[in-house]
């Protein structure tokens, strides 16, 4: 487990955003290329575009369980239905490691304030608490959501 949050915080570290650093790290497991992990995720950083909704992490997260166990063709409702219960078990797990599912409250700034942003940025705030919500879901993924 460790090697995927290694590649996630690593990928975060650099230009990735955290949806784009979850997908990157489970991309071997779910026959992703690294090009359909960073289009994929390209715009769900910062809570969906950055309007601080739903963390992107916490997207990325919800989408890898989707591959592991949602319906691969339209008449598999068994597997979607599986895929939408066990999605809502994970955010629900995701709010009690992380306080909330939500972008704004778990960074607790506006990333549309410059100078709130900027503060954060300075006071390392991205990787600290952005850091901790791609563990937290790297964790779940690899602990409690793997494919048998």
């Amino acid at each position: 487990m460790g090697d995927k949050i290694s590649i996630a915080l690593s990928s975060f570290q650099g230009s990735a955003n955290c949806a784009q650093s979850v997908l990157l790290a489970f991309a071997t497991d779910e026959g992703l290329t690294t090009e359909q992990c960073l289009k994929l995720g390209a715009g769900l950083g910062g809570g969906i575009g950055h309007k601080q909704h739903v963390c992107g992490a916490i997207n990325a997260g919800a989408m890898i369980i989707g591959l592991r166990f949602g319906n691969s063709n339209l008449n598999d409702s068994d597997s979607k239905q599986k895929a939408t219960v066990l999605v809502a078990e994970y955010m629900d797990k995701c709010a009690k490691r992380l306080g909330s599912t939500d972008c704004c409250r778990i960074l607790g700034i506006d990333l549309n304030n410059p100078e709130a942003k900027q503060k954060a940025r300075d006071a390392g705030l991205f990787d600290m608490v952005c850091g901790n919500a791609i563990k937290v879901v790297c964790q779940l993924l690899e602990e409690d959501y793997r494919k048998v």
